[in-house]
């Protein structure tokens, strides 16, 4: 009987025809127990372990120097360190992660036409469904919203929760049979006197870095909008050796103009195309007058893939630099936190007080030099190096802007803004904010929530005051 196999996305036709593929009912079992008093035995321990599944082919060839080239073919591809995804013709609808074990030894039927067997372990001891199963339309209750779930599988799956916030919240509960995870503060209040946050402008949704840069005051140089990678985003415009703009930040709800409590949180991409390419983007703070407060900016001003992340303030002579990180201008993501796929970054001031945003971490840095100096204006400058090429990607996509503690009105900054979105991934064992990790924000020791397998209910609940559910999906393998 012939079956289809790939291995790591390679189809393993290629190398050997299948003739049988044994994979065992369940998982293997180890029962640890001792002696009961008068009659049996007491099962202390019941443990499922990992799934084993052996492949028994053939392999021929025309020649036998043919053969032995293909059987080194064949061990290059099966030369793997960790699982990797593997899927069988007769189970269209799975996969599984597994890597080869002990050694495969052929029979030498004739030179040209050999017969052996190939042991898979597949250490999760699991099949995973191909498509991920989506819910999302749950009954809204008066204090919490409610999944009816149906897992297919046999063992419980693992759900990815997506909250989109359609106001803003401080807590999110999740609760099922199995268990409860908690993140955020369930006491964290909405109604502080003369405390809130205002967004003064947005430029995240709905493409908003081509109305913003509509909107935006063009002091200098040129920039333009470019589309990659199906999305817009601004960047220097050709012939220009840099391009400068700027937002007024509007005046808040009680009139007042600047702030020393201040959120800024934007996306921007910093990916080099080679060695040579050199340039920088800078995102400032700025005062009434136009001066320089604060701010940061990717700076690539040698030959190499090093490229700086450098946090400014105001200095005596000129801006001073607080602290650098850096980071490889490529495309992987262990390199590059700006590469296409990510690039969140934020900054949060509370007056002589700013926090710093880099690859996971929340470094808080005092700089008195700001102390008591508003800031009136957001810009942005892009720029090359001299005559070098420029960054292949050098793009900031998407930025919105965030006043703290404006007083004379109720409302009080939360911990999840109108429109921000939170993951909460059973996966990976991972919380992010806006695609930030915030591992932080977990109640008491983090239990991830499972579905069980078949019929279940999952229960959200949020903080008590906020004023418009969250838009919520669940999305999960099922496994096997």
């Amino acid at each position: 009987m012939t079956k289809e196999m790939t291995f790591n996305g390679v189809d393993m036709s290629r190398y050997f025809r299948i003739t049988n593929i044994v994979r065992p009912v369940g998982n293997k079992r180890s029962i640890t127990t001792d002696d009961a008093p008068k009659l049996g035995v007491n099962i202390q321990k019941v443990k499922r372990g990992a799934k084993e599944h052996t492949i028994k082919f053939d392999m021929k060839t025309m020649t036998a120097m043919e053969m032995e080239r293909l059987k080194h073919e064949l061990a290059g591809v099966l030369n793997v360190l960790e699982p990797v995804k593997i899927t069988y013709g007769d189970e269209p609808d799975k996969y599984y992660m597994g890597m080869p074990v002990d050694e495969i030894t052929p029979d030498n039927i004739t030179r040209w036409f050999q017969r052996s067997e190939l042991k898979i372990l597949i250490p999760d001891g699991v099949a995973h469904s191909t498509a991920y199963k989506r819910f999302d339309n749950p009954k809204v209750e008066a204090d919490k919203i409610v999944f009816d779930l149906v897992n297919n599988g046999n063992e419980e799956a693992e759900p990815i929760i997506t909250v989109k916030h359609n106001a803003e919240n401080g807590y999110i509960g999740v609760v099922n049979a199995g268990g409860a995870l908690e993140v955020g503060n369930r006491q964290e209040a909405d109604t502080e006197q003369y405390k809130r946050s205002e967004i003064l402008f947005d430029y995240v949704t709905n493409d908003g870095i081509v109305k913003g840069f509509a909107d935006a005051k063009k002091e200098a140089g040129s920039l333009r909008i470019e589309n990659n990678w199906g999305r817009p985003h601004l960047a220097l415009a050709p012939g220009n050796s840099s391009g400068t703009i700027s937002w007024e930040i509007p005046a808040d709800s009680a009139g007042q103009k600047g702030s020393l409590n201040e959120y800024l949180w934007w996306r921007q991409i910093c990916w080099l195309g080679a060695a040579n390419e050199m340039g920088f983007m800078k995102i400032n703070f700025k005062d009434s007058s136009g001066q320089f407060i604060y701010g940061v900016e990717v700076y690539k001003r040698w030959f190499g893939l090093e490229c700086d992340y450098n946090f400014l303030v105001r200095g005596n002579n000129g801006p001073r630099l607080v602290q650098k990180w850096q980071f490889y201008g490529t495309h992987h993501d262990h390199q590059n936190s700006f590469n296409a796929e990510r690039g969140w970054s934020d900054i949060q001031r509370r007056d002589d007080v700013v926090q710093v945003f880099w690859w996971g971490t929340y470094p808080k840095f005092h700089v008195p030099e700001i102390k008591g100096i508003k800031t009136a204006q957001i810009q942005i400058i892009i720029g090359a190096i001299g005559n070098n090429p420029m960054f292949s990607h050098l793009y900031l996509d998407s930025i919105v802007y965030r006043k703290d503690f404006v007083t004379g009105v109720e409302d009080v900054p939360n911990r999840y803004r109108m429109g921000s979105v939170v993951v909460l991934n059973s996966e990976n064992d991972t919380v992010t904010v806006d695609g930030n990790a915030k591992a932080g924000d977990i109640v008491d020791a983090p239990t991830f929530v499972t579905i069980p397998p078949g019929k279940s209910q999952l229960e959200m609940y949020f903080s008590s005051w906020i004023k418009k559910k969250p838009t919520v999906t669940i999305n999960f393998e099922e496994r096997y």
